[in-house]
């Protein structure tokens, strides 16, 4: 009876041992979790810091085109969603335009224009060989101009930069076609018999029927393999 006491008094400590026991590994994986969640929320903190934009890196800057005039429309936003608003409520085609409407996106919104006009008011001809019409050249692009105070985030500008390149390289292959096919223009008008014939040729109100022909394939062309890097912005591409 004795050896049987002793028996069921150990088993009786060794169970009250093991509670304890469990409540202490209870205890201390609740500690645990509580330093996970805390050391989670930290680096939260430390990943948000280090995603506020303070100027680096920079807002993209277009390189200059030959003979063209930049210039810009200013749109505003501090989240991607705001600046895609900003963007496409500006509304370019009605204070820049009228602008030439893709075929492809016939109800589609401008986000960037290029234009061309005379750069003289009127000109006379000597000889076909000897008039030349000169032109300038124009080109629109959104501008953002955010505050480098880290109420920005890098990644917004990482994709507001690659979204305005790939405006800068769509307008600025319309300005290549311009310039070749006005070149070409200028070419014809300066074999012409005659001076009369150079202005009935400038008069002509079909006379630049291929350059808008060209333009129209160069669209098609870029909705055929549409990539940001050569001026096509695929729907949804980052984020716009």
């Amino acid at each position: 009876m004795l050896c049987l006491f002793l028996v069921v008094l150990m088993v009786g400590q060794l169970v009250h041992a093991n509670e304890l026991l469990q409540a202490e590994l209870a205890d201390k994986q609740s500690q645990l979790t509580s330093a996970q969640t805390e050391v989670s929320s930290l680096q939260t903190v430390v990943d948000d810091l280090k995603e506020r934009w303070f100027g680096n890196p920079a807002i993209y800057q277009p390189p200059p085109i030959s003979n063209t005039v930049i210039k810009y429309f200013d749109v505003k936003g501090a989240t991607q969603s705001e600046l895609k608003r900003s963007l496409y409520t500006a509304d370019i085609c009605k204070t820049y335009g009228p602008c030439d409407p893709d075929p492809a996106v016939p109800n589609g919104v401008a986000i960037g224009l290029e234009w061309f006009e005379p750069a003289v008011n009127s000109y006379t001809c000597t000889t076909p060989r000897a008039t030349v019409i000169p032109y300038r050249y124009y080109v629109l692009l959104p501008r953002w101009s955010p505050p480098a105070d880290g109420t920005v985030k890098i990644p917004l500008v990482e994709r507001w930069n690659a979204l305005a390149k790939s405006i800068y390289v769509h307008e600025a292959g319309h300005v290549a076609i311009d310039k070749q096919d006005l070149g070409a223009l200028n070419a014809q008008a300066q074999k012409l018999p005659n001076c009369d014939a150079v202005y009935g040729f400038w008069d002509d109100p079909h006379v630049y029927d291929k350059d808008d022909a060209d333009q129209a394939a160069y669209h098609a062309r870029l909705h055929a393999d549409c990539r940001p890097e050569v001026g096509c912005i695929p729907d949804g591409w980052m984020g716009w």
